[in-house]
């Protein structure tokens, strides 16, 4: 029992041991200027406590090594903001605490609530270590570079691509360097041939098509075949990937996945549903940056790399019988004589019918008119007229609006005396006189075709006005 007592009483007195006076260095960092200094501390109830101390001084040391951006550098030819500027700085500094190599823990302290390190790297160590990493990654690089090049020669451009963004990964923190390369007996940056290599990648592309505009029936499922050929200057794009669709219009296409080693691509399509005369097929190549280049400097590198790869617009007309339209309107008069002009304008375009199931098409028709204030004359006085109309034309097989387009607040002035029919009447006329520029600019917008032209094109007096809705107060 007596052997017992004495072990419980010299644990307790371990438990309780505190180090005496803090060192120097725990008050005050010092200043060494062969070393570069890191001292932190963790509270001792936090768990691992002497690891979280041990990662804060490193980042404290790491901290003390000043990051330039050399006025020759990549990210200097770039022209980054101030705010990527510092952000660059601070991913360098957590990538060399990860990668720290040579440093040493001179002392540590423990007051019980509180532990202590001090850890210390040699500068002219660290500074040999950083020039033999960034002589290999420079290596690296220009390994990239150069295969890059020949790829691009050979047309292989997706594999120059990837060649191009593996080198300037390597050198992702040194780009606040200078990389000097020897290349064909001179010295040139790494670094920036990459990054200018990669931007003009993709610049001299040419997309040519065969034939450059299609004739095809809608519905039909004989194909349509359209040869393309990829250029880069002379140099046919080998393996490239490309894809297509319809931009304008509907049907169906399909598109080899990736240029051959002519440069040469097979686009078909067939079933074009869409009853559009005018329909467009979009092709593009289909580049991106792969994810795992997907990092806040390669992004910054890569932001508008694509932006000026061409787009080919390829005219596809349909040959078909005059679309077919019914039209509504939102009035409760469906005879308004604006109606009638508008349905005979239309006319010369489309096929007017009054069945939905036979339309293809639908056209709202939306007027309103409201009366303004009293215009003093020297005579008598005049009434103001605002008449307004919107059309919405909208696709009856797919229900997509195709346009979307009106005219308001159009000014009528009629004496103060007219007649309710005679107000309806001249504001009817002002307004289809505006609307109908509006109406045919939009349609050819559009890319509706007008039919044959009409024996007859009524003008606006043309029409009565008897049935124009009444006025709105």
């Amino acid at each position: 029992m007596k052997r017992v007592l004495i072990l419980i009483y010299v644990v307790t007195l371990t438990s309780l041991t505190f180090a005496g006076n803090p060192p120097a260095w725990v008050k005050a960092k010092p200043v060494d200027n062969d070393y570069y200094i890191g001292i932190s501390s963790a509270l001792t109830t936090e768990k691992n406590f002497q690891q979280v101390a041990r990662d804060k001084a490193l980042g404290d040391l790491i901290g003390e090594i000043n990051i330039e951006i050399e006025s020759s550098s990549l990210l200097n030819r770039q022209e980054i903001d101030e705010q990527y500027s510092e952000s660059f700085r601070q991913d360098i500094k957590s990538t060399a605490v990860a990668q720290l190599e040579g440093h040493e823990m001179v002392d540590s302290y423990n007051d019980g609530e509180r532990y202590w390190v001090y850890y210390r790297l040699n500068k002219a160590e660290y500074e040999k270590l950083m020039q033999e990493r960034l002589s290999d990654a420079i290596n690296q690089a220009y390994g990239y570079w150069v295969k890059g090049l020949q790829a691009e020669k050979a047309g292989q451009l997706v594999d120059a691509m990837d060649l191009y963004l593996s080198g300037l990964s390597t050198i992702e923190e040194y780009a606040n360097r200078r990389l000097p390369v020897d290349h064909q007996g001179k010295s040139t940056d790494v670094g920036i041939e990459l990054y200018t290599s990669l931007k003009l990648l993709f610049f001299d592309l040419t997309i040519r098509t065969n034939p450059q505009k299609i004739t095809a029936q809608s519905f039909s499922k004989e194909p349509s075949i359209v040869q393309i050929e990829v250029l880069r200057g002379e140099t046919p794009a080998v393996g490239l990937p490309l894809k297509a669709r319809f931009s304008i219009g509907e049907g169906s296409v399909s598109l080899d996945s990736k240029t051959q080693n002519d440069g040469s691509a097979t686009l078909t399509f067939t079933n074009i549903t869409s009853k559009l005369t005018y329909q467009e097929i979009e092709l593009r190549v289909d580049v991106k940056v792969p994810t795992r280049f997907n990092t806040s400097f390669m992004k910054q590198l890569t932001d508008d790399l694509f932006d000026h790869i061409p787009v080919i617009k390829l005219p596809v007309e349909v040959e078909q019988s005059p679309l077919k339209v019914i039209l509504y309107t939102k009035d409760h008069d469906t005879n308004t004589s604006l109606l009638n002009m508008i349905s005979s304008y239309l006319n010369d375009y489309f096929d007017i019918v009054s069945d939905r199931e036979s339309a293809d098409l639908s056209i709202w028709v939306t007027p309103s008119i409201r009366k303004g204030g009293i215009v003093k004359s020297e005579m008598y006085d005049l009434y103001e007229i605002f008449a307004s109309c919107d059309l919405t034309i909208t696709d009856l097989a797919t229900g997509n609006i195709v346009a979307n387009f009106g005219l308001q607040d159009v000014r009528s002035l009629v004496p103060e005396n007219s007649s309710n029919s005679k107000i309806r009447s001249t504001a009817q006329r002002d307004l289809f006189k505006k609307l109908r520029p509006v109406i045919e600019r939009n349609l050819q917008k559009a890319h509706f075709s007008r039919k044959a032209q009409s024996a007859t094109d009524l003008s606006p007096e043309d029409y009565d006005d008897t049935s124009m809705p009444e006025i709105i107060e």
